[in-house]
Order: structure tokens, then C-alpha cells, then sequence
């Protein structure tokens, strides 16, 4: 019977030979979970010859050399046709509220502004752009599938230049399109403006958004026009710079067809402006139409624009204050406006909450007269 220790030196002789003709490939996937002491247990026994321990090392090196080809990472699919604002069109004439906010990510500040927004239920939300900052929409999909039945979203750029997987799949779970559009609901018009396709005089945006504009400023039915977008056209100094040539396209043409408040976000805080005019001599310095902080009357000739990126990626500071600016903070919240319909009377009135303590950090009002005529009952 031959010596055991005769027969483990022999196998450790083998195995070194056959180790320093291996080495350089054996270790390389330094992501194993298979540390060298449990590799060597696997490779000895009582009964293993020199044989043996080569095919063991052979084999194992085919298994490590497929783990280290990685097959690329599989998008998961989402279920698509649960996402849609199912109450579109609704005429009914009643009171009713809904929620902005954008550069939301799925951290857990964005958690919490999904939660605020909860609390106060919305019948529409409306996210304003920049929505998932991962390489696919999953986690945000997920995190605002609460209000999956009343999204109406305005794509931002991380939406659109993430890649073309992540776009399609806004695209598909949205049935966008194109990136801008416009719909009614509650005699409120809302028109979504896309930043980052072509907008100029000349494009098919320009085009929809102008004749969009012109028949809802016709409309007897029709008591508030509302924009939302990406990029700001006003804003204080901040890390991103207002949209120069957007603004000199699309406020006079907001002004002529009587839109009433624009929300907007990219930069990742909040700014409100006063009602505010445009000015053609230098459009970087808008007329205020009204210096005070709330009750504005639509009829003042002004546009309120606010800045919302504030559903909880990083803040970026806010460097000054322009003069157009009625109030401006970094605070993770959401902005909620409810509509109250009246007859002759109906008021917008947006509340900025706070995810801190539902502290309401701006407030602000719109009032204008409509006559609605009444019906008449034929029976």
C-alpha cells in the first residue's frame, strides 16, 4: 500500500507544474465568489490522482473563461398598457387639482415627493421631464406607478439622450408620437411642449403648437391654458441658462392666445415669477405685470412661469435672483394647482409642499370671470 504522504506530495508536484502553466488565466475573473483556499478543496481528495487534478484544472478554467464572457445586460420588460391618463377629455365642471414636479431620479427624496404627491390625490400628474436618471425607465415606472392611470409626461434630457432603448421604452409606455402634444380636461387646455425637438418657426412643433393654441383660445369651453415643458424660458441664475430662442418664438405666441401659467423644470430647484409680459427690446428683462406676491387676475396681461425640478435629484445653486422672480428655494416638493370652477368666478391656485413637514413653501393665485351658460332643462 503506498504511502499517503508519498501520494499528497506527488499531487501537490503535479498540480504546481500544471498551476504555473495555467496561472494567467485562472484567477482572471476577480468577481468570483470562489476564493483560492475552496478552489484547491474542490481540486483534492483522498482518492485523486495526477489525472484527475489536470481534468479538474482544465475544467475549471473552461468555466471560468464563460463566466468572464458576459452576455450583455437584458432590459426588463413593463407592462405598457397600464400607463395612460384614463379620464382625458372629461368635461364635468367641478373643482379638481393636479401635480407637477421634474428631475425626479428614484432616490429616496424622489420616494418622498411621490408620497407627498399621494397624500394630496391628484386627479393628473404631470412630470416635467428628466425622470429616470438610469440607464433604463424601470425604477421611475415603478416608483410613479401610483398614478398610472393619470401621467401625462413631458420628456426631459435624460429621457431622450439616455439612449435609444430607454427612449423607446417612454415611447411605447406612453404611446408617444411625437415628444409634444395637447389634450382638455375639466375646460382646462394643457399643451406639452417637447425642448429638445425642433421648435422653430419653421418645424412641425411650431406649426401644432400655434394652430393648437389658436382654437383653444376659440373655445367657449375652454377657461385656462396651461404649458408645461423642459427647459425654462426665465430663470435665475442657476447652473442651466434660459432658453433664449424658445422664448422669443413661443412667449409672444403664449401672450397672443391667452395662456395663463407655464411650468417648466431642468434646473433642479424652484422659481415662481410674477405675471410677467414680453419685452421685444430685450427678452432677458420681461415686463412685470403685477408685483405682488399672489392674487393675480388673469386679465393683467401676464404670464406666470415657475421652475419645479424639484422631485429629488441634487440641487443646483441658485447664484442670484432675477427681478422677475417672485420667490425662489431649494426644497425636494411638488407643485400642486387646483382648479376652481366657477360661474362667473374660477381661480388657479398653485401650493408648493414641501416633503419636509408638508410645509407650504410658495403660494400663489390666478383669477379671471367666465360666463357659462346655462342649461336649460328641456324635459
Amino acid at each position: 500500500m503506498a504511502n499517503p504522504g508519498y501520494k499528497t506530495l506527488g499531487h501537490i508536484i503535479v498540480f504546481l507544474s500544471l498551476f504555473a502553466i495555467f496561472s494567467s488565466n485562472l484567477f482572471v475573473n476577480k468577481g468570483s465568489s470562489q476564493g483560492l483556499g475552496d478552489f484547491l478543496d474542490n481540486l483534492f481528495d483522498d482518492n485523486d490522482n495526477g489525472d484527475e487534478i489536470k481534468k479538474k484544472i482544465e475544467k475549471e478554467l473552461k468555466d471560468k473563461d464563460k463566466d468572464n464572457k458576459q452576455e450583455p445586460e437584458k432590459e426588463e420588460s413593463f407592462d405598457t398598457k397600464d400607463y395612460n391618463f384614463a379620464d382625458e377629455g372629461e368635461k364635468e365642471r367641478k373643482s379638481f387639482n393636479f401635480a407637477v414636479a421634474g428631475d425626479f431620479g428614484c432616490s429616496k427624496n424622489a420616494k418622498n415627493t411621490v408620497s407627498n404627491m399621494k397624500d394630496k390625490k391628484p386627479e393628473l400628474v404631470i412630470p416635467l421631464g428628466d425622470l429616470s436618471y438610469s440607464k433604463s425607465a424601470n425604477c421611475w415606472l415603478d416608483l410613479i406607478s401610483p398614478f398610472s392611470d393619470r401621467l401625462k409626461v413631458t420628456l426631459g434630457y435624460h429621457d431622450v439622450n439616455d439612449g435609444a432603448s430607454k427612449l423607446n421604452q417612454y415611447e411605447q409606455t406612453f404611446g408617444l408620437k411625437n415628444h409634444y402634444d395637447s389634450f382638455d380636461y375639466r375646460h382646462v387646455h394643457f399643451v406639452i411642449m417637447s425642448s429638445l425637438s425642433k421648435f422653430d418657426k419653421g418645424s412641425e412643433q411650431y406649426k401644432f403648437i400655434s394652430e393648437d393654441l389658436k382654437k383653444a383660445s376659440e373655445d367657449k369651453e375652454i377657461d385656462w391654458i396651461i404649458v408645461t415643458g423642459y427647459s425654462p424660458l426665465y430663470t435665475s441664475p442657476s447652473k442651466h441658462t434660459a432658453e433664449k430662442d424658445m422664448r422669443d418664438i413661443y412667449h409672444p405666441l403664449f401672450e397672443q392666445y391667452g395662456v395663463d401659467l407655464v411650468l417648466q423644470a431642468h434646473n433642479h430647484n424652484y422659481q415662481r415669477t410674477y405675471p410677467i409680459s414680453y419685452n421685444s427690446g430685450d427678452s432677458s428683462k420681461p415686463t412685470i405685470s403685477n408685483q405682488f406676491t399672489t392674487d393675480y387676475s388673469s386679465q393683467s396681461n401676464g404670464i406666470v412661469f415657475a421652475i419645479v425640478g424639484t422631485g429629488g435629484e441634487g440641487f443646483y445653486p441658485l447664484e442670484n435672483q432675477a427681478a422677475y422672480t417672485a420667490t425662489q428655494f431649494t426644497r425636494f416638493g411638488f407643485l400642486n394647482i387646483e382648479i376652481s370652477n366657477g360661474n362667473p368666478h374660477t381661480k388657479l391656485t398653485g401650493t408648493f409642499y414641501d416633503n419636509k413637514g408638508d410645509e407650504v413653501r410658495d403660494q400663489f393665485t390666478i383669477g379671471k370671470e367666465i360666463q357659462v351658460k346655462k342649461l336649460v332643462d328641456k324635459s
